[in-house]
């Protein structure tokens, strides 16, 4: 009974608001309609006395009006054409007076509250039967609009749709109109009358403009609405230039200010708005439809043709919603959808084909074959490496072939002309083509992908996709990859909208084997893999001396030669990886405004490698050998092999994890206050988990065949060895196997969290956001101080130009200016923290009879917590000139409080070091978007996008232990008081008269003992930063008819990197080396025209109380400003005529070419391309020219 009463006293309520609604309507036209009758009664009643003769008849209507105090409204050259008129009235009331004159000049008239209005007098015409067409108009919800203009087109006759969205039009008998009905916040949409009267039109929600809303991942809101900082990037805008690279992430450079792309090795490779970790994740989290993406890469999941938009979260009221995770950034990307209403299925293939070819050999700077035998020759030292010790076991047992006729001719066995003869023969070979051809493969990338998107009816819709691509690696590592995705949106009810996402992945990797003991980038360039027939050559003597591995092979019984062309073929690597994600959300309208959404996402991926050398391969023939114990007569008459003769070594890895997200959100939006107030808001809680397991387990003796393997007693071979083994090391009495049969690991990480995110606007000026989370984890301490530390933000906008006194700045569409403060956080990594003590297992032959021991890698911190980033951001954004030019400038200053770092403790505790918050460190920048359309006509435009970002980064606090000395400052990265990502270098004096690097203390005196007390930390300089100060892109875009031109220059200035330098600097000539050797000192004098040390023959040489080679390595003069310009891409399009497509039965049919890295500005003279460069080491990457990439994109009908 009591729900019944209820549903009748809320049925009641809903009536009376009903009736009121109406009734608002008629009384307040009946109101308008008495002011309006008694006006116009007043006017025309007024008394009007004139006389004019002859008078232009705009003076008559002045006249008049201003005795009847009215205004007359006239077309003027209407009035002109009647020339001049003679009136006259004596007292007369001003309506008679208008009727005595006006039509006879064909003109008539009409009261309008004060206002006389004067028309053309029609021509009667016969009257012609009309009929009247009647209907509603809803939303999408069946909800009735009112105020909907319902126009007939091509005039201005209509009506407005009542308060239950009726509408009725009179329109002419046997006439079929074409109605255009529009309403605010709607898609306009045309009505053709046919043979019915009544009808019923459903109006759809006007999407917003690409820029105008933003999406955060837990909801999409206006732009206009949020004082947060973002920027969003188009789906078509990243499929396009992922043509070139297969990868997601890398297209977003210069796309958006703030995120900068670090391609230098061993440096962070993408940040957002600077590094606000030591030892913590730096990478913004990267989230897909609403939900945190774990464990792998995106490109493994997504394609990158199914991506709608980008958007990023930079400051705290735009990513602090997403709690301890979002202190670096966040990126959101949201997948393409189908769409409801869109009844046509829409089909496209997108495909291109991206070749990348070999690297740059020549970059690396290494010596010819000529110039290693020069050098060979001149630092040849035979008393230094007597013959009788580098052919033996304790020396090595190895010489090279450039060596050979080296000794010979030192021992007197050949002459100097011989020397030569064979030295010469080696100078004139050159191995790079045959490393190419056997080693090597041109890289290469190729990707399709059929989409298709449509609606079976207003209820449900799907977009589906399957890919495939192709990526060839010079490593001749070759990768297969299928992708599907299908999304589904079913609206069951009015009030209730599924959506279900689904994706899989799956990619095979199969890499061929590279020789066991031959480097592609050290291998002496005389050393030729196959002979002139193609023959592969034995390449045994880079192993052992001839005669040593006769030795070998005599006590073994086994061939121990070494042939890299054919060691290549014996094994294989290969690896699979299944990738897959369910995302499913519900969305239950509750009541008007309230909205219910719940999501579920679980993500898996499992993937195999597997990575086999056969019995034939000479890495298993040769580690049998070092378990091999020589015949012993009479007691053994053969060698005793304590690991398999037959079977290969065979290493099977798997990983497996998994990850699971529920979500229940309420969101509420509505506007009040007669439509002057509106407030969004969401609450809502989540629950996270993911688990990640690997294993590897090696086994010998392994037949790929039958799949088993050969017993052999591993606790022995690992615990006890084998002694007096037929091959082992020097000083090494016995051989012990050190490769882990089995390992296993498995993390695990667990979130509960609290949030809640509100936007309050007023006017549609004023808007305030609040932001609030409070995350538990097992990622930190369990300490209830720790785990309920919320993080939060506030934010406040003000939209300048909806300002009245702004309506007079007509060159001006936006201006809003935004502020925010607030706080991000970011976890410990998992397995490095935490309220347990963290322990690793281990078997030794200590613990004999005890069973396994336990060491401790972290010790338990119950008040260890994430990483805590306060974050202050102001903002302005800017739209002027009919939105032609568009800007955001935001100025961001962030606090990163309580670093989580190793540090190092008491070892009498029982641990070395651990886990803790010990540090701050601030960021301090600003950034600039500026967007403009140059030239815009029917058939031709220009557009310009410029980013450009600005950071400063500086370490406020950094608790380190032990005294800093300048030995262990030269190598820190973050120091107390300077830049993270620091480079410092010794002060360069120069070379001693002996060949011997030198610098200077802090009071300027030289030094060359590295041991030398006055050496102090301060005689150390800061040289800079290994992250760019300042970055971003300068894109433009220009279209003419069908072709699309595009081109993308990208830059990073600011930032240092030490130099490539030699690295040879004493013992044999083993490896192909820098050409810069050839600069050394080599005799007295020679420092004042060099700074590369001299070359030492042993190795005790090398580091003496005169000659520390870091000195010189690590010096000044050896770092480099790393600042560049790159042309990144190049695009031209063309979209083939309508005509021929319609002739293929195509909607679209698209070419496209495009090419990157064409050319490069770098600050350096030494020819370094700061993107294949290791910024700390001074070593030079493989480096490629352009890639070239040709692509094909077909809309079917």
């Amino acid at each position: 009974m009591k729900k019944k009463r209820t549903k009748k006293r809320l049925t009641d309520e809903l009536s009376v608001r009903r009736f009121l609604i109406k009734m608002k309507l008629p009384l307040f036209l009946l109101m308008i309609l008495f002011l309006s009758v008694n006006t116009v009664a007043f006017s025309q009643t007024a008394k009007i006395s004139v006389n004019f003769t002859e008078t232009p008849l705009s003076e008559v209507f002045a006249e008049l009006g201003k005795q009847a105090k009215m205004v007359f409204l006239y077309d003027h050259k209407l009035v002109e054409s009647k020339g001049k008129v003679s009136v006259k009235a004596d007292n007369q009331e001003l309506e008679k007076v208008l009727k005595e004159f006006l039509p006879a000049l064909g003109l008539t008239y009409v009261f309008e509250d004060s206002v006389v209005v004067i028309r053309k007098a029609p021509v009667d015409r016969p009257l012609k039967a009309v009929r009247m067409i009647t209907g509603v108009v809803t939303d999408e919800t069946g909800q009735p609009l009112p105020g909907v203009h319902v126009v007939i087109k091509g005039s201005h006759k209509g009506v407005a749709t009542d308060v239950n969205g009726k509408f009725n039009v009179a329109v002419e008998d046997g006439t079929k109109p074409v109605f255009v009905l529009s309403f605010v916040g709607m898609e306009p949409q045309e009505l053709k009358v046919s043979e019915k009267d009544n009808y019923k039109v459903v109006l759809t929600a006007k999407l917003q403009k690409f820029d105008d809303v933003i999406v955060t991942g837990y909801q999409t809101i206006s732009r206009e609405r949020s004082a947060g900082s973002y920027s969003r990037v188009s789906g078509e805008e990243v499929s396009k230039k992922a043509n070139l690279t297969g990868n997601i992430l890398e297209t977003l450079e210069g796309l958006t200010p703030g995120l900068s792309v670090n391609y230098g090795t061993g440096e962070d490779k993408f940040l957002i708005r600077g590094t606000t970790s030591i030892n913590s994740s730096t990478e913004p989290l990267i989230v897909v439809d609403g939900v945190a993406l774990e464990e792998g890469n995106i490109e493994e999941l997504i394609n990158s043709n199914d991506i709608e938009s980008v958007t990023f979260l930079k400051d705290a009221t735009s990513a602090s919603i997403w709690g301890a995770r979002a202190a670096n950034g966040v990126i959101v990307i949201t997948t393409k959808s189908g769409k409801t209403g869109d009844h046509r299925l829409k089909i496209t293939y997108d495909g291109s084909f991206t070749y990348k070819g070999l690297p740059d050999f020549g970059y690396r700077g290494l010596m010819s074959s000529e110039q290693i035998i020069q050098s060979a020759k001149e630092i040849f030292d035979p008393e230094a490496y007597p013959w009788a010790t580098v052919t033996t076991k304790n020396g090595g047992a190895l010489v090279y072939p450039h060596e050979i006729p080296l000794y010979q001719y030192a021992n007197g066995e050949i002459d100097e002309i011989e020397r030569d003869r064979q030295l010469d023969a080696l100078a004139k070979l050159n191995n790079r083509s045959q490393i190419e051809k056997y080693l090597l493969q041109p890289a290469l990338f190729t990707k399709h992908t059929v989409s298709f998107s449509g609606a079976a009816n207003d209820i449900y819709s799907i977009y589906g996709s399957v890919g495939y691509e192709y990526n060839q690696s010079t490593e001749r590592a070759n990768t297969n990859k299928i992708m599907l995705n299908f999304k589904h949106n079913i609206q069951l009810k009015k009030w209730l909208k599924i959506d279900l996402t689904t994706n899989l992945s799956v990619q095979n990797v199969k890499t061929g084997l590279m020789p066991a003991y031959t480097n592609e980038n050290t291998i002496l360039p005389y050393e030729m893999l196959a002979d002139e027939e193609g023959n592969p050559i034995d390449h045994s003597h880079t192993v052992f001396y001839k005669d040593y591995q006769d030795e070998l092979e005599t006590k073994s019984l086994l061939d121990l030669s070494y042939t890299p062309l054919d060691d290549m073929k014996e094994g294989f690597n290969k690896s699979k990886s299944v990738n897959g994600r369910v995302n499913l959300g519900i969305a239950i309208n509750l009541i008007k405004g309230l909205k219910y959404e719940g999501r579920f996402q679980y993500q898996q991926n499992y993937s195999k490698s597997e990575l086999f050398y056969s019995q034939n391969s000479s890495l298993v023939r040769i580690e049998l050998a070092r378990y091999t114990k020589p015949a012993n007569p009479p007691s053994t008459t053969a060698p005793t092999y304590y690991l398999p003769t037959t079977g290969g070594r065979y290493t099977l890895a798997n990983i497996d994890g998994m990850n699971w997200t529920i979500r229940n959100q309420f969101n509420y939006d509505r506007v009040f206050g007669k439509d002057k107030q509106q407030i969004t808001a969401i609450a809502g809680m989540e629950i996270q988990s993911g688990v990640s397991t690997s294993n590897s387990n090696t086994r010998r003796g392994y037949d790929p065949q039958s799949q088993t393997y050969q017993a052999y007693d591993e606790k022995e071979l690992a615990t006890n060895g084998v002694s007096g083994a037929v091959y082992s090391n020097f000083g090494t009495p016995r051989n012990t196997l050190v490769t882990k049969m089995f390992s296993q690991s498995e993390t695990e990480k667990r979130f509960v969290s609290f949030y809640s995110n509100v936007a309050y606007t007023y006017n549609s000026k004023y808007t305030l956001n609040g932001s609030i989370r409070v995350d538990q984890s097992n990622l930190y301490g369990s300490d209830p101080s720790v785990q309920f530390k919320p993080i939060w933000s506030v934010g406040v906008a003000w939209n300048l130009k909806r300002e009245g006194f702004m309506d007079q700045v007509d060159f001006l569409n936006r201006l809003d200016f935004r502020f925010s403060y607030g706080l991000g956080g970011n976890s410990p990594k998992p397995g490095k923290g935490g309220p347990y003590n963290l322990l690793n297992a281990k078997a030794s032959t200590m613990f004999a009879g005890l069973g396994i021991g336990y060491d401790i890698m972290y010790p338990a911190n119950d008040k260890i917590h994430w990483e805590r980033t306060r974050t202050i951001n102001g903002g302005v954004d800017v739209a002027m000139f009919n939105n032609r030019i568009t800007a955001s400038i935001d100025v961001y200053h962030k606090l990163t409080t309580e670093l989580l770092a190793t540090k190092p403790t008491d070892q009498t505790l029982g641990w070395e070091s651990f886990y803790t918050n010990f540090g701050d460190m601030k960021n301090q920048g600003f950034e600039v978007s500026l967007r403009t359309k140059n030239i815009f006509t029917r058939n031709f435009s220009w557009s310009t996008v410029l980013t450009m970002t600005n950071n400063r980064n500086k370490v406020l606090k950094l608790n380190l232990d032990g005294a800093m000395t300048a030995g262990k400052k030269v190598y820190m990265d973050y120091i107390e008081g300077y830049a993270g990502n620091s480079l410092f270098a010794y002060r360069w004096a120069g070379l001693s008269e002996e060949g011997n690097p030198q610098v200077y203390n802090a009071e300027g005196q030289i030094i060359s003992d590295y041991q030398d007390e006055s050496l102090t930390e301060d005689a150390v300089k800061f040289m800079g930063v290994t992250q760019p100060k300042w970055y971003g892109a300068l894109t433009n875009n220009f279209s003419y008819k069908g072709f699309d031109f595009s081109f993308m220059l990208v830059y990073n200035f600011g930032h240092k990197m030490r130099r490539d330098v030699n690295n040879f600097w004493y013992g044999r000539l083993a490896r192909n080396v820098s050409k810069k050797f050839l600069d050394r000192w080599r005799e007295p004098g020679d420092e004042k025209y060099t700074d590369v040390p001299k070359y030492v023959s042993k190795t005790v040489e090398n580091k003496t109380k005169s000659r520390d080679i870091t000195f010189y390595e690590l010096a000044d003069i050896n770092v480099l400003d790393a600042s560049y310009v790159k042309l990144r891409d190049i695009t031209l399009s063309y979209s083939l005529p309508k005509s021929l497509c319609d002739k293929l039965f195509m909607d679209k049919i698209t070419l496209r070419a495009q090419a990157s890295n064409l050319f490069l500005i770098a600050a350096n003279n030494d020819g370094i391309d700061p993107e294949y460069h290791h910024y700390r080491s001074g070593l030079r990457g493989t480096k490629y020219g352009p890639s070239w990439s040709f692509g094909l994109t077909i809309n079917f009908k």
